[in-house]
């Protein structure tokens, strides 16, 4: 089954087209024979007529054929066949060339006596002299034609009658035939580089009808959270495509004015609740260092306080990502060796990670353009989720290699076997590998949602290599512009 909406259309095309030119030539081949047959049937009429208006002797159809080779050629007789009858029906001369096996199945001709078959009066007789005797005119039949085949050869004959002869006269249609071959020559080499033609055309003029609907694609495929302030651009399009236009542009001024208002929501959420956090912050700690030593209210306070941070760091990572969402997170870029920041974060490894073991093989002087907070927060939360979500006694291993412009950086971790980990689901905002969000993996689930838009917002990509991962394991590649 076709697909492709627009080869439907140049195959409806080429279809239509095709139709339309095969009756053409049917049409234009049956005028041609039959203009071809009345102008045969004209010049038999001729003959035939003009040798029936007066009585002549037996011996004049011998005459009559003959003259027919001195009037029209050697070619005549192969042209022309000729057969008298007399008034009952006997023949009074033959060609010579007539087929033996070739007999005439000819309706009878219509009675002379019936007004309705007479011709028209003859025009007047010229004046003729004092003693001359004036000419017998005769009446004549109206013609008879028919085609007759044998021999795989076609005649076409002409039968009329006066009241003493009946005169048959017959021409081959060779001639007719060779032109109506030629015109179908004609017909079977122009029909096909004809299609080919409009089925180019058909092909073409469905591309530009559809080319609304290509630009429509484009700018829904290249749609994303920071790009709805694109609109359709189809100038010229037709006025169907244009309402569609204009109803989608309409959408997205609609998506465009929905989005910006939540991402300025969260943004002034996030950044409304930092002060009363960090008041609430202030007094904990005022609290936990008031209260006794090692007492009940002491660990009330301080398990609080370690909530209160909790809540601060997700309201600090929900302002960065509504900031990243709006387009409005702020880089301070400058030369950042990233393999320093890489051994720099591997030197804790030790502390973070005890019971797990570290390797890696990292390039020298890898050097990128970034804003450095930022940057070792995208590390920090890969390195913290390789730890959090690692088995025990497992590994870690890193690479950093830099190629083309591009620095990569390949961090991948073997994954405890109680943690379903969905691959597809990773970068979704509050996701976490621990379905239960028990406490004992801590996290918010924004932490790897953060660093791929703090990684775009570079010039980079973070992404999860799903594919090339042995099993078991669970591997990320970042990738940073290099710095010049």
């Amino acid at each position: 089954m076709l697909k492709s909406f627009k080869l439907k259309i140049a195959l409806f095309s080429l279809c239509t087209s095709g139709a339309i030119l095969l009756a053409f030539a049917s049409l234009f081949m049956s005028v041609v024979r039959r203009a071809g047959l009345e102008r045969i049937d004209r010049h038999l009429h001729a003959l035939v007529g003009g040798q029936l208006q007066r009585p002549l002797p037996t011996e004049h159809w011998a005459r009559f054929d003959g003259s027919l080779t001195a009037l029209y050629g050697e070619n005549a007789q192969r042209r022309f066949l000729v057969r008298a009858l007399d008034r009952e029906g006997n023949p009074i001369y033959t060609s010579p060339r007539w087929p033996s096996a070739f007999t005439l199945a000819i309706p009878p001709l219509p009675d002379l006596d019936d007004p309705r078959n007479r011709l028209p009066p003859p025009p007047p007789p010229r004046p003729f002299h004092p003693g001359e005797e004036p000419p017998r005119r005769l009446r004549v039949s109206p013609p008879r034609f028919l085609t007759l085949r044998y021999n795989g050869q076609s005649w076409r004959f002409a039968a009329m009658r006066n009241p003493n002869v009946t005169l048959f006269v017959g021409t081959d249609l060779a001639e007719l035939q060779t032109e109506l071959k030629r015109f179908q020559t004609a017909f079977a080499v122009a029909g096909p580089l004809g299609l080919l033609v409009l089925a180019a055309g058909g092909w073409l003029l469905a591309g530009q009808a559809l080319r609304p609907v290509r630009i429509l694609a484009r700018v829904a495929d290249g749609m994303t959270a920071k790009g709805l302030n694109q609109r359709v651009q189809a100038p010229g399009a037709d006025r169907e495509f244009q309402t569609l236009i204009d109803v989608i542009n309409g959408m997205l001024d609609r998506l465009e004015k929905s989005f910006g208002q939540a991402a300025r929501f969260s943004a002034d959420a996030a950044h409304e609740l930092k002060t009363p956090l960090t008041i609430l912050q202030g007094q904990l700690n005022q609290a936990l260092q008031s209260a006794p030593s090692d007492s009940d209210e002491q660990r009330t306070y301080a398990g609080l306080l370690e909530e209160v941070q909790r809540l601060k760091s997700i309201v600090r990572k929900l302002l960065l990502l509504a900031q990243s969402d709006s387009g409005q997170l702020r880089l301070a870029l400058e030369h950042v060796c990233l393999t320093a920041e890489v051994e720099s974060l591997f030197e804790d490894a030790s502390v973070l990670a005890p019971g797990l073991s570290v390797r890696n093989d990292l390039a020298p002087n890898v050097c990128v353009m970034a804003d450095p907070d930022l940057l070792r927060q995208v590390l920090q939360n890969l390195f913290s989720n390789a730890v959090k979500y690692n088995r025990d006694g497992g590994f870690i291993e890193c690479r950093l290699w830099q190629e083309n412009g591009t620095a990569t950086l390949c961090f991948a971790n073997t994954v405890a076997g109680g943690h379903a980990i969905d691959r597809e689901r990773l970068f979704d905002r509050f996701y976490r590998g621990d379905p239960s969000r028990n406490r004992r993996v801590d996290g918010s689930g924004l932490g790897l949602s953060l660093a791929r838009e703090i990684s775009r917002a570079h010039g980079g990509d973070l992404t999860v290599e799903a594919g090339e991962t042995r099993e078991g394991w669970l591997a990320f590649r970042l990738t940073l512009p290099c710095g010049g």
